[in-house]
């Protein structure tokens, strides 16, 4: 089969490349000569790297998903990081998708562009424009804007096409449980040699992977039903089913002894994927989640009632035995709970001051401090990691107003309506199978996000735009894309 570069920009621009490509060792090694240094010739290698990047597109792409579990968070300056090394293969990808886009007037008609996710998907974009407008920092709301564009353009769109087979995307998962695998066990061992499973060691011996042990567990629960979807495309008794079977446990103790309340119980839901969508409860299912959370926070704040519940400070410490913290979390005294809700109130505050346009993408860690309430300060309220409000759904009403949440809001409602729709016109088999194995994860990362805010993080936000990509080629079905190129991309 032909190259991404014969089938997106042409075999003429494969020809001039290569004449261009040329002209550069020549310039550069005569300027190498001139100079007597060897920095010139690191151009025309890093230009033979993307070139064999370009025609083996497919093959980035994989690299892509293998580095996900290994990255971690990188500080550049004090206010720009990035996880290395995944995103700046995000980058590369992000603008051979737009050279592509604006060049293969094909690619541009493509299905997706008339699915509803995607046009729900381009008002979020325009409406993270428009309140970027009115953000209090606009560079940083700008770089949320940039980010938000490349996951987008490669987990989304890019993904879209480059997983032309479902074979494809079994080797998507494969290689990204391979790596989770790995990283599992090093810390597993770590764990256990390091810090005798203890609650008080977990942090500390999951990096240099990950950056905490929220994001370590969000992973393993997130991708537990792909990896049961993988087992059921092994054939019975084989040793690969075997192999994925006994994987499967060990990564069900891994995430118990990851210690991660809100991953256990995001799994645990998620479960019940298959009979929510049989019995048709999806949107019963929303509607009792918001009028549940609705009521919850009427409550809360219709007279200031939260205060009853506010935290002794000197009592609410950080808790080194599970258990202890288990009891702690009903008692309200779990410090990590109680100053949840320490940055939850000040958010509340927030959007009351500016319910529509909000303070701006990437904006609370900029603005909360002056609407927090002293009772439910804590030990850690300095913030010195410049963590966010850990609940992704109130950033959203607090950066982007009342409209931006419900653009998102919107775009995952509409995810599950479709994946249950869906459901009921698939025959049992391994379709279902993978559609019941994406929206399990879905499930996972809506419900982590009650207490955390990950969708700009590779761990999670990839995989929460990737599943999008899959539900609609599972819609459309894998080889029936209208917009079809003329040649598949190579095949993995």
């Amino acid at each position: 089969m032909n190259s991404f570069t014969d089938s997106w920009l042409g075999s003429d621009f494969k020809n001039k490349s290569l004449i261009l490509y040329w002209i550069v060792v020549i310039l550069s090694a005569t300027t190498a000569i001139l100079s007597e240094s060897i920095i010139p010739l690191l151009v025309p290698a890093v230009l033979l790297f993307l070139a064999f990047s370009l025609n083996n597109l497919d093959k980035v792409f994989l690299l892509l998903f293998f580095l996900i579990p290994f990255s971690n968070e990188f500080q550049v300056t004090d206010s720009l990081g990035t996880d290395m090394p995944s995103e700046p293969l995000m980058w590369f990808l992000f603008v051979v998708y737009l050279f592509a886009l604006f060049t293969n007037k094909t690619l541009r008609s493509g299905a997706i562009y008339s699915h509803p996710l995607t046009w729900l998907i381009f008002l979020h974009l325009g409406w993270i424009i428009f309140s970027l407008f009115f953000a209090v920092n606009q560079l940083i709301a700008m770089k949320f804007f940039l980010a938000k564009c490349w996951y987008l353009g490669v987990f989304y769109f890019l993904a879209y096409y480059l997983i032309d087979k479902k074979i494809t995307l079994n080797k998507i998962l494969g290689v990204t449980f391979s790596a989770l695998l790995i990283t599992a066990i090093i810390i597993f061992i770590r764990h256990g040699l390091e810090g005798g499973f203890t609650f008080r060691s977990i942090n500390s011996v999951v990096g240099p992977f990950y950056r905490n042990k929220v994001a370590y567990s969000s992973i393993i629960a997130l991708l537990l039903p792909l990896i049961w979807y993988l087992w059921t495309e092994s054939k019975n008794y084989s040793g690969r089913r075997k192999l994925i079977f006994i994987s499967i446990l060990f990564l069900l103790v891994a995430l118990y002894f990851g210690y991660t309340r809100a991953a256990m119980i995001s799994l645990f839901a998620a479960v019940f994927t298959p009979l929510l969508f049989r019995l048709k409860l999806t949107k019963l299912a929303l509607a009792g989640a918001i009028l549940s959370i609705g009521g919850l926070s009427y409550f809360m704040f219709s007279g200031e009632k939260y205060l009853e519940y506010a935290p002794n400070y000197e009592t609410t410490i950080m808790h080194y035995q599970y258990g202890n913290l288990l009891e702690a979390t009903y008692q309200f005294e779990d410090i990590s709970t109680m100053e949840r809700f320490y940055r939850w109130i000040a958010g509340y505050y927030m959007v009351v001051e500016k319910p529509f346009t909000g303070f701006g993408p990437n904006n609370f860690y900029e603005t909360y401090k002056a609407f927090t309430v002293r009772s439910y300060q804590t030990y850690v309220s300095d913030n010195p990691e410049q963590s966010g409000i850990h609940n992704y759904y109130l950033m959203m009403l607090i950066e982007q107003g009342i409209p931006g949440f419900l653009i998102f809001f919107s775009i995952c409602v509409v995810f599950l309506i479709r994946a249950e729709n869906l459901y009921h016109r698939l025959p049992k088999g391994s379709e279902r199978n993978l559609l019941i194995a994406i929206a399990a994860s879905m499930i996972v990362i809506l419900l982590l996000q009650l207490m955390n805010d990950q969708i700009e993080v590779d761990k999670v936000g990839s995989f929460f735009w990737l599943w999008m990509a899959v539900l609609i080629k599972l819609e459309s079905g894998w080889e029936k894309d209208e917009a079809k190129l003329e040649h598949n991309l190579k095949s993995l």
